[in-house]
């Protein structure tokens, strides 16, 4: 009774703690607007009124393409029931779907020798499980069903939307940031009426729209990782063995394939590791986009 209670506190603060992220990104996206409209138009509601639904629809574009955009990054291909390890794992995702009362996914497998594995989608009802051929030859039973629940943790808690929309929201402020960069470059910019009581305003718009994607990349990552708890406590929760996860990640940590990764360095955070780092472990860098394994390691074997 103790270690439910542990788990789902852990949850409880993971949450909100991922609402004040994607509330800061979400500030960070209205002030670049701002910015913007006050550098190249000077007129906030003329900005307003053109930035926001252009901003609105490359996150709608982005969204409407997101499962086939990362499925084709990935070179992913639909589970074979004909092999015995496809199969197996097929079995895997329905019987972790019926455990958290979820629609089955549909499950893709990409070829690489790495132990890794995703879950991308819009909504539980046309969600997608990917795991990798590595993970299949590699993984016991337990540590693969591990895997899965933790995938699937992330379609239960929503992962797979935040993640494709603060991607797009990401894209969005790099790009509203690249062109005032070459406007103010090439003096396109701010030209017009200005005067000593604005000049103040206008450095500080300028600082802020070079400073916006750090900061937005940032809190991203930030998302990304402590969306990896949560999905571990969850995952742990609803197959009922930490263990089978920790020793996964145990072998994701040490395991050193050759070869390129497949994939985009995009949606690298969609991974239950990191596939472009030479080791599972990304040491707690504020540039890394999962937490350290055996921060998660320890976390799971304390439940």
């Amino acid at each position: 009774m103790g270690k439910k209670v542990l788990v789902e506190d852990q949850i409880r603060r993971n949450k909100q703690l991922t609402i004040l992220i994607c509330t800061f990104m979400a500030l960070i996206f209205i002030g670049v607007v701002f910015a913007f409209g006050y550098i190249f138009f000077q007129n906030i509601f003329i900005a307003l009124a053109f930035g926001i639904p252009i901003a609105i629809a490359y996150v709608a574009v982005t969204y409407s393409f997101s499962i086939k955009t990362v499925l084709s990054a990935a070179k992913a291909r639909p589970a074979n029931p004909n092999n015995r390890e496809e199969k197996i794992l097929i079995y895997k995702v329905e019987e972790m779907s019926i455990a958290s009362g979820l629609p089955m996914p549909k499950v893709y497998v990409q070829d690489s020798e790495n132990i890794n594995a995703f879950a991308t989608g819009k909504k539980p009802e046309n969600s997608v499980i990917c795991v990798t051929t590595g993970a299949l030859h590699k993984l016991k039973p337990e540590e693969l069903e591990g895997v899965i629940a933790h995938e699937m943790s992330h379609i239960k808690n929503h992962d797979i939307l935040i993640a494709t929309v603060t991607i797009a929201v990401v894209g969005t402020i790099a790009l509203i940031s690249e062109i005032l960069f070459y406007s103010l470059l090439w003096g396109g910019a701010g030209r017009g009426r200005r005067n000593d009581g604005n000049a103040i305003l206008l450095v500080i718009a300028i600082i802020f729209i070079i400073l916006a994607p750090i900061f937005s990349r940032l809190t991203y990552l930030m998302i990304s990782r402590r969306r990896e708890y949560l999905a571990d406590s969850n995952g742990a929760y609803l197959s009922r063995n930490p263990e089978g996860l920790a020793k996964a990640l145990e072998k994701i940590k040490n395991d050193l394939p050759s070869g390129k990764p497949k994939g985009s360095k995009t949606v690298a955070p969609l991974y239950i590791a990191n596939p472009f780092k030479k080791s599972g472990n990304e040491r707690g860098s504020i540039w890394a986009t999962h937490p350290p394994i055996d921060e998660r390691i320890s976390r799971l074997r304390s439940m």
